[in-house]
């Protein structure tokens, strides 16, 4: 296979400064110097190039191709992966050829919820909606040929399971990306995408605007820019960590989301086994998967001296449902009779389909966290695991007690707002989910005068609703719940979806 944008590509800032190699060869051409860039500033290998993430010390080429790309796709999580991956399995090698295409990824690597990779964590959706069986079953990126592959594919049919360990299952995405760069070359790691913007130069002299111009930053050196043009551009950014308001706005190393657990549970647990306190506290804020997740590994890990908390407004931890007639809503097909709904309509069935995903914990940690819970009432058993139901978080501040960082809970009661207490710990936690819109808004900021952030419209088939003027096509993933359904930042559909957006890309 030969879709190959490049695998060493530097560029000038400029509109007309747009670097790309032959996605006909194997290697970028030799580059010449383009008299119309606007800056000195360049985008090294550090970059641009998947081969060598932290090398800032290349010698920069000149610049000769300005073409713009078919497609570029900003992200590579498992979104725009299922689309590399319906690329590479519905287009023919000789369209592929034909075809300039570029992944634009923040991270080093690859990698899929990292800090939330606990050990013995299962998935919660079955194997079989990877990246590639619902579309087709005889795709070289299933699940079940990773297994083979790995050697490991008959053990795991001993297990008798459909969710393997959170862990594996981030492998078997791994495995996918390097297959995917190993055909391709097709993924830039290290390039953050800043923003969309219309090119000046075509907005003043061309009667339809055929490109959108996409803004990247080095993401280890932020002076570094690069701005290439595109015929179709795919927003698969991911979402952000998102806080409460009555947490502060400067964080310190006491205070961290749960997307960053396991990069920082090590000091955790360090400091805690190093603590000369009578009784080392963490609170965990919150009552999903995450929350109860790392609860239940806290109580495991931490010193027996030491306690956690798990604080959250609602009367109960609640279970999921996965019921096979509930998770119908999960089907691909499901989509279209959501969109077709009214706003209000739509509003309803989240409301009744919410405790699929949201606040809910699975059944099987259910059980674990209630028996611990029990078990701390038997003779001369200590409270290491607090439920602390019912109870909102309105304040959190960190004091210096003694030379050390404390942190300090105001906490109401929901249905007693009278009644208010205090409370002090080492670290707090929140697991309390994440903002999937604010960076697309940022992103899409560039294109307020053709499309307004508070006015975005997308249709059934995830495209963004442009000025009339402009030939460039957008879509966007990741941020269509509200009209696409609860499945539209899960796994669960994204093998039949990324097709529906290459066939809608490539006109098939």
């Amino acid at each position: 296979m030969s879709w190959r944008p490049y695998t060493n590509m530097k560029q000038e800032i400029g509109l007309n400064a747009i670097a790309a190699s032959d996605l006909h060869g194997e290697s970028a051409p030799s580059t010449t110097d383009v008299s119309t860039s606007t800056s000195t500033s360049s985008v090294s290998d550090s970059c641009s190039s998947a081969s060598s993430p932290t090398d800032l010390t290349s010698p920069e080429p000149e610049l000769s191709d300005a073409a713009p790309y078919d497609l570029i796709v900003v992200g590579f999580g498992p979104a725009s992966l299922s689309i590399a991956i319906a690329i590479l399995d519905t287009l023919s090698p000789e369209s592929r050829r034909s075809q300039r295409i570029l992944f634009l990824e923040k991270k080093s690597e690859f990698s899929w919820h990292g800090g939330m990779l606990l050990p013995h964590a299962r998935m919660q959706i079955s194997f079989i909606k990877d990246f590639a069986t619902m579309r087709d079953p005889t795709s070289k990126f299933t699940f079940m040929n990773y297994l083979h592959t790995k050697g490991r594919l008959l053990d795991f049919v001993n297990l008798g399971t459909f969710y393997p360990l959170r862990e594996e299952y981030e492998d078997y995405m791994r495995w996918c990306a390097d297959l995917v760069q190993q055909d391709a070359e097709c993924v830039v790691y290290g390039e953050t995408v800043v923003g969309l913007s219309v090119p000046e130069q075509e907005y003043f002299t061309a009667e339809k605007i055929p490109h959108l111009a996409v803004t990247s930053v080095c993401t280890y050196d932020p002076a570094q820019k690069a701005i290439r043009l595109a015929r179709n551009v795919v927003l698969c950014p991911g979402a952000r960590p998102q806080f409460p308001s009555c947490f502060p706005a400067e964080l310190t190393r006491r205070i961290f989301h749960s997307a960053e657990f396991m990069y920082k549970s090590s000091e955790l647990l360090a400091l805690a086994s190093q603590s000369s306190a009578a009784e080392y506290a963490v609170a965990v804020v919150g009552a999903g998967q995450s929350a109860a997740e790392i609860a239940q590994y806290l109580h495991a890990n931490l010193p027996l001296d030491s306690h956690v908390d798990m604080i959250f407004p609602a009367g109960a931890l609640r279970p999921s449902d996965d019921s096979p007639f509930v998770n119908e809503i999960f089907n691909p097909e499901a989509v279209d009779g959501i969109y077709s709904l009214s706003d209000d309509r739509r509003r309803a069935m989240f409301d009744e389909y919410k405790s699929t995903n949201y606040s809910v914990v699975r059944s099987d940690l259910l059980e674990t966290l209630y028996a611990i819970a029990y078990e701390q009432k038997l003779p001369g058993r200590t409270t290491r695991l607090g439920i602390k139901n019912l109870q909102i978080v309105e304040d959190v501040c960190v004091i210096d007690k003694q030379g050390a960082e404390k942190v300090i809970l105001k906490l109401r009661d929901q249905y007693n707002s009278g009644h208010i207490e205090t409370a002090e710990y080492d670290f707090v936690i929140a697991a309390t989910g994440y903002d999937k819109s604010a960076i697309f808004t940022d992103l899409l900021s560039g294109l307020s005068r053709y499309v307004p952030a508070s006015e975005v419209t997308v249709d059934r088939g995830y495209r963004v609703k442009l000025d009339e003027n402009i030939e460039a096509r957008l879509w966007v993933q990741g941020c269509n719940e509200a009209t696409h359904g609860l499945s539209d930042t899960l796994l669960s559909i994204m093998a039949v979806r990324g097709k529906e957006i290459v066939d809608q890309i490539f006109d098939k």
